[in-house]
């Protein structure tokens, strides 16, 4: 069976191994950033073309099912996906990363965009911890008494940078001390996050309640319809479910 995998996640490289041992498979990432780990069998880089694209490339490559393994608030290729596989009716599944359980001890605030965490970062912050991607960083720019540490997988882009903060390019996954000693580091009272989800970035939210930073949480996207599993073992039985 030819199966495309929707990557950039550690999920999604764990999953083509599991499954390139009985199936063709085809991981495509978006070329956000740079993968640190080999992916097993063939690897595409680079949009589609939106979801017409995308159905293009589903017919062109004859495609049997598609996994989206993307990250949780890549929802634009998400909603493409299920669009796309509607159209070709090819059967589609979301490999989700599971929501994190939050510390009990920790005062934690969602609020719906980066926007909105601006906001209430401007009112009631002095030194935070941004790891929300490069993407969003704009939307704290006019913060000048808020003192910002900010952490992404890339190096940053120029264009990008804020005046009041300081950089740290670094890859997950993180060590709860090394988390407390950076936080501590810097004098971190407001830890802000998107909700990912996942083992691999949790440790931030136990160090932030261990010093008694509050949390902000960007809510995920609402979850695509149709097929949707948490464990790696889920998704490789969906496909035998749905041979």
């Amino acid at each position: 069976m030819k199966i495309l995998i929707l990557g950039g996640t550690g999920e999604g490289r764990a999953l083509a191994e599991k499954l390139a041992v009985d199936h063709d498979i085809i991981t495509s990432l978006a070329g956000a950033t740079s993968s640190a780990a080999k992916i097993i069998g063939e690897v595409r880089i680079g949009g589609f073309g939106g979801e017409e694209g995308l159905v293009d490339y589903l017919l062109a490559e004859n495609i049997d099912r598609l996994i989206d393994a993307t990250h949780p608030f890549a929802n634009q290729i998400t909603d493409h996906a299920v669009q796309a596989c509607k159209k070709t009716n090819i059967p589609f599944l979301r490999l989700d990363r599971p929501q994190w359980t939050l510390p009990t001890d920790a005062k934690v605030i969602f609020v719906p965009d980066s926007v909105e965490a601006a906001r209430l970062v401007a009112r009631t912050s002095s030194s935070v911890f941004l790891t929300i991607g490069q993407k969003y960083l704009k939307d704290f720019e006019a913060l000048p008494s808020v003192k910002l540490l900010v952490r992404a997988i890339e190096n940053f882009e120029e264009n990008l940078k804020l005046e009041n903060a300081t950089y740290v390019s670094a890859r997950p996954p993180f060590a709860l001390a090394d988390e407390i000693a950076l936080m501590q580091n810097h004098q971190i009272d407001t830890l802000v996050s998107k909700a990912s989800g996942g083992d691999a970035t949790r440790a931030k939210l136990d160090a932030a309640a261990k010093i008694g930073a509050r949390i902000i949480l960007i809510r995920r996207p609402p979850p695509p319809n149709g097929d949707r599993v948490f464990r790696l073992e889920d998704a490789v039985n969906w496909i035998s479910k749905t041979l």
